[in-house]
């Protein structure tokens, strides 16, 4: 009958089937195919890959596989497997495997380390952030907003200006101011007894008739500087003196603690008023 190999080839050749063809068909390189009918089992990768060639051989040809694969073991003195052998060889694969699965899962916990870190930094910044807007000091400037005056008014500004800036500092002394045709004057005079302290409380209201340009300064600061028209209403509250001045007198109308002071000046007309909390000083005569 021949040996194995030569079975092989001529049940190949018999049927009319070429290597290529098996090749083909198996994906089985060529030269593995030429060593089984050659029988250069040498060549062969050994074990179970040998026998699953002669298999898929035997298929691709018509014989039957299980009675090639015995005599290929017969011709490549090879002995058949120990079912015993493989089957614990696959039970300690199995093992393995299972010890491999059943590690510490390094990866899932070295992501959520690195997301932990990142919402920790993303924390301790956003607490940075808020501390420091925290140290910032507050900012609230106060915006005065009053119309322009118009150029009459500016230089009744300008001459109001000149008559404070005249006026001598707080000491044993008071300042009393008048204006008498655009003209300013200033005279010192010594304080009477009543006003060397500070006096009680007192109220000054000014209400506009029309456009008005004013400027009140309470106890040494203003408290309204610019423009005023009706329906507007000023109350302004002092206790040492009151200083007022308008570049319209006849457009304004004054009163102290709710009793009417009369303005004696016309439209367009400056006036100047000092007040303290016995009233309206009287104008001292120009020298």
């Amino acid at each position: 009958m021949g040996s194995f190999g030569e079975q092989l080839r001529r049940q190949r050749e018999m049927r009319g089937i070429s290597l290529e063809e098996i090749v083909a068909t198996t994906k089985i390189s060529r030269r593995l195919l030429q060593a089984l009918e050659d029988e250069q089992f040498d060549l062969l990768p050994g074990g179970i890959f040998n026998k699953s060639y002669v298999k898929a051989y035997a298929k691709c040809v018509g014989i039957d596989p299980d009675q090639a694969v015995t005599e290929y073991l017969e011709a490549s003195q090879e002995s058949p497997p120990d079912t015993r052998v493989i089957a614990h060889q696959h039970a300690s694969l199995h093992s393995d495997r299972r010890v491999q699965r059943s590690g510490f899962p390094f990866i899932p916990v070295l992501v959520l380390l690195v997301v932990a870190a990142g919402g920790v930094g993303g924390w301790k910044l956003y607490r940075d952030r808020q501390r420091e807007r925290e140290q910032q000091p507050s900012q609230a400037p106060a915006v005065e907003t009053s119309a322009a005056p118009s150029a009459a008014e500016s230089s009744n500004s300008a001459a109001e200006n000149r008559s404070e800036n005249r006026s001598p500092s707080p000491g044993p002394a008071s300042v009393n101011t008048s204006v008498a045709s655009g003209t300013v004057t200033a005279a010192a005079t010594p304080l009477r007894p009543a006003e060397s302290a500070a006096g009680a409380p007192f109220e000054i209201t000014v209400r506009p008739k029309d456009r008005a340009w004013v400027s009140v300064k309470a106890d040494g600061n203003y408290v309204v500087r610019g423009v005023i028209e009706p329906p507007e209403v000023k109350t302004i509250h002092a206790t040492n003196n009151v200083v007022f001045y308008t570049g319209n007198a006849g457009a304004v109308s004054v009163a102290f603690d709710g009793k009417d002071v009369p303005l004696t000046g016309g439209l367009n007309d400056t006036q100047t008023l000092i007040f303290d909390s016995h009233g309206l000083r009287p104008k001292e005569p120009a020298p």
